[in-house]
C-alpha cells in the first residue's frame, strides 16, 4: 500500500489531553462558516459559508489561491480569530463558545500549529531540543528532554538536538518547529503553509515527514497551502475557492490481479446543504458554460451542458443561471441568492 494513502493508526500518546468528544465525531467540523471583516466602512467576506469535516486520523490538504479564504480558516480552527456565523468545532471543542482561559488552554494542548516562517516556529536563542521542551515546559510535563529528543529523532532532526536555528537549514527548521507543534500531543496539527520557503526537494522532505508524524502519533492533520503539488502527498485534498470549499480530490491505490499497483485519483464538487455546488474552473472553461447552464435529470445522474446544447432525450429539465465562476444551485432550492 502506497504511503500517500494509507489509513494512519488512531492511537494517540498518552499523554494527549481528553476532550468530551463522541468516538465517532470529526476532530473538525465547520457548518456553513462565515467570517465577515470591516475596513474602512467596507465588507469583505472572507468566509462565505464553508463547511468541512476531517475524521480523527486523516491528513488533509486545503488548497486555494490567494484571498480564497484559507487563512481565515486556519486562523479560527487555531483559536485565534473567531468566526461571524456558523460553527466551528475542533475535538470536541466549540470555537464560538471558548472563553479566554479555555481559549488558552485549546492553545495549548487540543491544536499545534506550524508557521510558514521559521522565525514565528523556534525562538532564536535555544536550542532544537529546547525549543521542543518550551511546550512540555508551560504545560509541566515531566521528562522533557527526553520527549523532546524522542520527537527529534522521529523527525529525522536528531544530529540537530544542540543547534541554534541559524545552524540549521530551512528544511531542519521546519521539521524542528513540526516537533514543537506535536511536543504536547495534540488530537489536531494545524500547518500553514509550512513548505512556502522551500525548495522543492526540502518541500517534499517537510511533507514526508508530516505524514510520518501523522502515521505515527495518529494526530489529525490539516495542510493549508497554495500549492498544488502537496495535494500529491496526501489521500485527500479539499479545494476552497471564494471562501467555500468547492472541490475535493480523493486519491487511492488500488491492486490489480497481478499484483501491480495504480494511483487512482477522483474530483467531486462539494454539495452544500442547500444544493449549491462549484464546477472546476477548466471544466467551465472546456465547456464555454456563460450565464446559465441546462441541468438534465438522469436516472442515476444529472447531466450539465452549454445552455444551447440540444435536449436530452427522456430526461427532465431545467435551464438554471451560473455566475462566471461556475457555481449553481440545484433544481428545488430557494437560496438563488447563494450563487452569489
Amino acid at each position: 500500500m502506497d504511503s500517500r494513502t494509507s489509513t494512519p493508526p488512531a492511537a494517540r500518546h498518552a499523554s494527549a489531553p481528553a476532550l468530551a468528544a463522541a468516538p465517532d465525531a470529526p476532530d473538525i467540523l465547520c457548518r456553513d462558516l462565515v467570517r465577515i471583516f470591516v475596513t474602512e466602512g467596507l465588507e469583505v467576506q472572507a468566509l462565505q459559508g464553508l463547511n468541512l469535516r476531517v475524521d480523527p486520523g486523516e491528513i488533509v490538504a486545503v488548497v486555494g489561491a490567494s484571498g480564497s479564504g484559507k487563512s481565515t480558516l486556519l486562523s479560527i480552527l487555531s483559536g485565534l480569530d473567531r468566526p461571524t456565523g456558523g460553527s466551528a468545532e475542533v475535538a470536541g471543542a466549540d470555537l464560538l463558545a471558548l472563553g479566554r482561559r479555555a481559549r488558552v488552554e485549546y492553545q495549548r494542548s487540543t491544536v499545534g500549529f506550524v508557521w510558514q516562517q521559521a522565525a514565528r516556529n523556534l525562538l532564536p536563542y535555544l536550542t532544537a531540543v529546547q525549543n521542543v521542551a518550551v511546550p512540555l515546559t508551560i504545560t509541566r510535563t515531566a521528562g522533557r528532554r527526553a520527549r523532546a529528543l524522542e520527537l527529534l529523532d522521529l523527525l529525522g532532526v536528531a544530529h540537530c538536538h544542540d543547534r541554534l536555528p541559524s545552524q540549521m537549514s530551512g528544511g531542519q527548521q521546519q521539521r524542528v518547529a513540526i516537533a514543537v507543534a506535536v511536543a504536547n500531543s495534540p488530537r489536531v496539527l494545524l500547518a500553514d503553509e509550512p513548505t512556502g520557503e522551500l525548495d522543492e526537494t526540502t518541500s517534499g522532505e517537510v511533507l514526508d515527514m508530516l505524514r510520518a508524524v501523522n502515521a505515527e502519533t495518529g494526530v489529525t492533520t490539516l495542510i493549508v497551502t497554495h500549492d498544488p503539488t502537496v495535494s500529491e502527498h496526501v489521500a485527500r485534498t479539499v479545494q476552497i475557492r471564494d471562501g467555500r470549499t468547492s472541490t475535493e480530490v480523493l486519491r487511492r491505490t488500488e491492486r490489480a490481479a497481478d499484483g501491480s499497483e495504480r494511483h487512482v485519483a477522483e474530483e467531486f464538487a462539494v454539495l452544500d446543504r442547500v444544493g449549491r455546488f462549484q464546477l472546476p474552473p477548466e471544466h467551465v472553461e472546456t465547456l464555454g458554460l456563460r450565464d446559465r447552464v441546462r441541468l438534465s435529470l438522469e436516472a442515476d445522474h444529472v447531466r450539465v451542458s452549454p445552455d444551447g446544447a440540444p435536449p436530452a432525450g427522456g430526461s427532465t429539465e431545467r435551464a438554471l443561471p451560473a455566475d462566471p465562476r461556475g457555481r449553481h444551485a440545484t433544481p428545488g432550492t430557494t437560496d438563488q441568492g447563494g450563487l452569489s
